[in-house]
């Protein structure tokens, strides 16, 4: 018997874990680019227009890229938010390992960029150009 989204000799038939792999590289990438651990470029805006609008354009920043790479590669919101949790679990244990943080933020932080980026690929789903 066959599983389902797998052929009978046990490939990935349906490309779910390819997609998945993708999402999980594009998430981590993103995570990295929008709040590069260590280096937070987004103190410079914060300090001018304050903690909101620097949390704001992150988020808004997360949720266009999630559009545009659902819509530029087909990705199901499901396979985004699968890869985006490899990802999350990555780059948490990464930075617990590497920086040992005073605190649990990076984790809001994170999950809420991940959050972004899930919904973006929601969003890139269901908007047309027509």
């Amino acid at each position: 018997m066959v599983d389902a989204g797998r052929s009978a000799d046990g490939v990935d038939a349906d490309g779910g874990i390819r997609d998945a792999g993708r999402a999980a590289l594009f998430a981590f990438v993103a995570g990295a680019a929008l709040w590069p651990p260590g280096a937070v470029y987004w103190e410079a805006l914060a300090a001018i227009a304050g903690d909101a609008v620097a949390l704001g354009a992150v988020a808004g920043l997360a949720l266009v890229l999630g559009a545009m790479f659902a819509r530029a590669t087909g990705t199901a919101v499901r396979r985004v938010a699968a890869g985006g949790l490899v990802a999350y679990v990555a780059g948490m244990t990464a930075i617990e390992l590497a920086m040992e943080p005073d605190g649990p933020a990076h984790f809001v932080l994170y999950g809420g960029i991940l959050a972004c980026l899930v919904a973006g690929a929601a969003l890139g789903g269901v908007i047309t150009t027509d």
